[in-house]
């Protein structure tokens, strides 16, 4: 029998990971780091031959080209392009323009809705940032579909609470969420969108009106929240120290996880953990 893994860190991707070549890696890392912002994950090799890099929610593998390979820059063209996304297409090639890279196109909007730059590094290799701009039919710029693609569907929790805007404050002080979106009605009532990594969940004020109740008002909840994390024990405390109750501590379990169950100030469960 064949054990499927769901993630491996050391290759933290499931989908593309390129592989980029550089004479020299430890250069490559420091001019990678200061022009594009990318982040070292590991290096390896003595003296180093490779190294992974992260750029936002992308990785690329950094190896050593043998003597006998010519890198882009060296026989004068390059044979492929990587594309990086980032949320400040603008600011990501003042920084690369001011650490030297050669700025091929400057920030604008392409015909298929994404809006972005192009770059050539010290070595020859050819980079595009970019951001989603609109969302656009292949068709609607003149593409011949063959497949469509339909945007993918996402089921997002909403937590009625009875203090929307203090809420918010716990989960941003206790998960460091990000807030997307806010609306506050006149009343004060509030609807937000939280993102906590790539996950997002709603907070909104209750409504028995519209049959939507909190927990403190039901004196209990029919769900909870799951969070998966790599330290656990540091997330727990973080949210027990911002006001969340301790149901059960941090602990292994023997179905093969490590994780704890509190229950914040507004009456919703989280179970925080990891497998092992």
């Amino acid at each position: 029998m064949v054990l499927t893994v769901n993630f491996n860190r050391s290759v933290p991707t499931d989908t593309v990971l390129p592989h980029v070549q550089y004479r020299d890696i430890e250069e490559a890392i420091d001019w990678l780091t200061l022009a594009f912002g990318f982040v070292e994950q590991y290096r390896y090799g003595n003296p180093v031959s490779g190294a992974q890099m992260r750029a936002g929610n992308a990785f690329l593998m950094l190896h050593r080209a043998a003597p006998e390979e010519s890198l882009p820059g060296e026989p004068g063209h390059g044979t492929q392009s990587l594309t990086i996304f980032v949320d400040d297409v603008e600011g990501h090639c003042e920084r690369a323009k001011s650490a030297g890279a050669r700025i091929l196109e400057q920030p604008h909007e392409t015909v298929y809705g994404d809006f972005q730059y192009a770059a050539r590094d010290f070595a020859g290799h050819h980079w595009l940032f970019s951001r989603h701009a609109r969302d656009l039919d292949p068709a609607q710029w003149g593409a011949t579909v063959a497949q469509a693609i339909a945007a993918p569907a996402q089921i997002a929790p909403m937590l009625s609470v009875r203090r929307g805007k203090a809420a918010v404050e716990f989960y941003v002080q206790a998960f460091g969420a990000q807030v997307l979106s806010r609306i506050e009605a006149p009343d004060g009532a509030v609807v937000a969108e939280l993102a906590v990594g790539s996950s997002r969940f709603w907070v909104a004020d209750e409504s028995p009106e519209h049959k939507n109740f909190s927990p403190e008002t039901l004196g209990g909840g029919t769900a909870r929240m799951v969070m998966v994390v790599d330290d656990p024990d540091a997330v727990f405390q973080r949210a027990v120290g911002a006001g969340a109750v301790v149901v059960h501590p941090v602990a292994d379990q023997p179905y093969g996880w490590r994780v704890g169950r509190l229950v914040d100030p507004f009456g919703h469960h989280w179970e925080i953990g990891r497998p092992l």
